[in-house]
């Protein structure tokens, strides 16, 4: 049997063709209105004759494109492809026909294809292109499955391995016709993986970094005096520096460090101004993540690209002239200052993933419903609803390093989307959770990827979902989604007083239509339990179109959105993670007030909170709580106290915090 043609899905074939075609071919092959006989050789040649006088002839050895058809199509045409249809439908007739049934698909590494059949698919010329590329820094994240993919970070493009073992049935998403260049850079990536691994980031080319030990020293410094003095005590010279060790990063290439000490200093803008933006717990998550980022760039190991920890050259602000964004809905984030609602997008164009925010007080929050805070304009034209469920055209626009989208002052035309999220780019456009969960596992924490706020937001296809509940305990709404090959996620989202609408009405939908999901938008994490998706959209089938539902800032019909009645109550939290919150809460307002001017009160604090952390059954990663609480202790006691032991402390329980907290309590990145 023609395993290439077997290997071949109908989303494959849409790659080769287009949907309309395939669609099309799909229903001329599941009709009784047409018959073929089907020919193969030894050599391979399979000739399909049809009863509507067509006949196609696909090639041994040679890749569908070759194939030939005795209508006047000059490139694949539907008979073709209806072709290959039937012959999977007989195979699938023939193996149902014997007593042992066909073994699925299994993953796959492509790093076990030869370099004479790289030399047989590709050109001198591409061969060689991709050889000068291996002395280049790159990086590259590999997911070992059904179709291995290889995302190349430095070239932003994705090589999709279609069948295993040919080289020729590959899909990249750059311009050059498949197979492309960059096949070979992909080929030579997979076999740095260790056969037990199925996924992971390889690095090429990486030239030992330069550590700029000496800026490091002087910002580490900075930090124990804003530690030691405290936001509040902080004088303007200090700020200043900071602002110049910003400067100095991002020279020496450091963007996500630079990027730290801008949001400190802005933090620091928005406490003496009373902003409502300032947060002392976001302070301590930047002081903890600069700290291990320091590490990390110190330390210069090689367990994570050094671009993923410094940033790229890639990593600026970018201008964008005219371009089509698809939403992938909304989420919301509550502070203790107010509410910021963002809408997900992704540029058809180049696939890159962008976000769209409005900051909203607490008074405005407090008063209404998340879906009518979602139809105020965001921009000249358009609300956050709006664009997350819809196309949006703009026309000029900055991109932030970590996605932020800010549009001119142009108007923003939005018009409905038809749903058709299988044309989608990757690598935002995942198989199965199955190809998610291994993309998810090759990457390092968050402390030390790179600072985008569409971090981990990823599309998937559902083929339904199962056992949607509602929990009173945790007052949230639970499903199981399944996928296509069947592969189980489950489905996560907080019910809100704001945002009771979206809840409700994704409960109603998972629990009435379970079958119509064909899609979920989300951020993704890994538990113990499987993966967990915190959804910004769930688009379904109804009739014959797709619609979606934006769990978030969705609203039913007929309900008031003007105010806001008894809120539920509170979600119970889980006991270690909620410990590690409450530390960083506690060496946030530490951080605010400044250790030299720690009282008693604020020791107690600490001291109940190396108790607890005790009682949990903590043990090493509460020595820099204990040391903190005894540090502070004593200086009740001491008249010339030195901050020094408590300030390395604190540092370090900022750093400990960080880590724990982005992995232990990433729960909701929407939330």
């Amino acid at each position: 049997m023609r395993q290439d043609l077997l290997a071949l899905t109908a989303d494959d074939l849409v790659l080769l063709a287009n949907r309309g075609l395939v669609k099309r071919a799909q229903q001329e092959v599941q009709s009784a209105e047409l018959t073929c006989t089907i020919d193969e050789d030894a050599q391979g040649t399979v000739t399909i004759a049809w009863s509507d006088a067509i006949e196609c002839v696909l090639p041994g050895g040679k890749h569908v494109r070759e194939a030939r058809c005795s209508c006047p199509a000059g490139s694949i045409c539907r008979h073709i492809l209806r072709s290959v249809l039937a012959y999977q439908q007989a195979a699938t007739q023939s193996a149902s026909d014997e007593t042992s049934p066909a073994a699925p698909p299994a993953p796959w590494n492509p790093g076990s294809i030869s370099d004479e059949e790289l030399s047989r698919a590709l050109s001198r010329t591409m061969l060689t292109w991709a050889k000068r590329q291996l002395d280049e820094p790159q990086v590259v994240e590999l997911v070992c499955s059904v179709k291995p993919t290889a995302f190349l970070h430095t070239l932003n493009c994705m090589v999709r391995f279609l069948v295993p073992g040919d080289p020729r049935y590959t899909h990249c998403d750059c311009a050059e016709e498949a197979p492309c260049r960059h096949v070979a850079l992909a080929v030579w990536a997979f076999r740095q993986l260790q056969p037990e691994q199925s996924s992971g980031l390889i690095e090429f080319g990486a030239q030992q970094a330069a550590v700029p030990t000496t800026m490091l020293d002087e910002i580490e410094r900075d930090l124990r005096d804003l530690v030691g003095l405290g936001m509040a005590g902080a004088p303007q010279a200090l700020i200043e520096r900071l602002r110049r060790q910003e400067e100095r990063c991002r020279q020496e290439g450091l963007v996500w460090p630079a990027e730290i000490l801008a949001e400190i200093v802005q933090q620091h803008t928005a406490y003496t101004s009373h902003d409502a933006r300032f947060g002392p717990a976001i302070l301590s998550s930047l002081i903890g993540e600069l700290c291990v980022r320091s590490d990390a760039i110190r330390g210069n190991t090689g367990a994570v690209p050094q671009i993923f920890i410094r940033g790229a050259a890639a990593d600026t602000k970018t201008a964008m002239g005219t371009a089509r964004l698809i939403g992938l809905g909304c989420g919301v984030k509550v502070r203790r200052g107010g509410t910021e609602l963002t809408a997900y997008l992704q540029d058809s164009t180049s696939g890159t993933l962008v976000a769209i925010s409005r900051e909203v007080s607490a008074e405005t929050a407090a008063t209404s419903r998340f879906a009518r805070l979602a139809q105020f304009p965001i921009t000249a034209g358009a609300g956050v609803a709006a664009l997350g469920s819809g196309q949006a055209l703009i026309k000029g626009g900055q991109r932030l390093p970590n996605a932020r989208f800010l549009p001119a002052r142009a108007k923003v035309n939005v018009n409905p989307q038809m749903y058709a999220w299988e044309s989608l780019r990757p690598p935002l456009l995942a198989e199965d959770f199955a190809e998610l969960d291994a993309r998810i596992a090759a990457q390092p924490p968050a402390a030390l990827r790179p600072r985008r706020l569409t971090d981990r937001l990823y599309v998937c296809a559902v083929a339904g979902a199962r056992d949607a509940v509602f929990s009173e305990v945790d007052q949230e709404v639970r499903a199981v989604l399944v996928d296509p090959q069947g592969g189980q996620a489950i489905l996560i989202h907080p019910y809100t007083a704001q945002g009771a609408s979206g809840a409700e009405a994704l409960l109603s939908l998972l629990r009435s239509r379970p079958e119509s999901l064909r899609f979920v938008a989300g951020h993704v994490r890994r538990t113990p339990y499987g993966l967990v998706i915190a959804p910004t959209a769930v688009v379904y089938q109804q009739g014959e179109t797709r619609r979606a539902l934006l769990p978030w800032v969705d609203r039913e019909e007929g309900s008031d959105e003007t105010t806001v009645e008894h809120p539920p109550q509170s979600p119970q939290s889980e006991p270690l993670a909620e410990y590690w919150t409450q530390v960083n809460d506690a060496l946030g307002d530490l951080f605010v007030v400044g250790l030299q001017r720690a009282d008693v009160p604020e020791a107690r604090r600490w001291q109940e909170l190396a108790r607890f952390g005790a009682a949990l059954g903590f043990a090493r990663s509460i020595e820099p709580v204990t040391r903190l609480a005894a540090a502070l202790e004593q200086k009740g006691a001491t008249l010339h106290w030195e901050p020094d032991q408590s300030v390395a402390a604190a540092l370090e329980l900022a750093c400990l915090t960080e880590m724990i907290n982005t992995s232990l309590v990433q729960a909701n990145e929407a939330a």
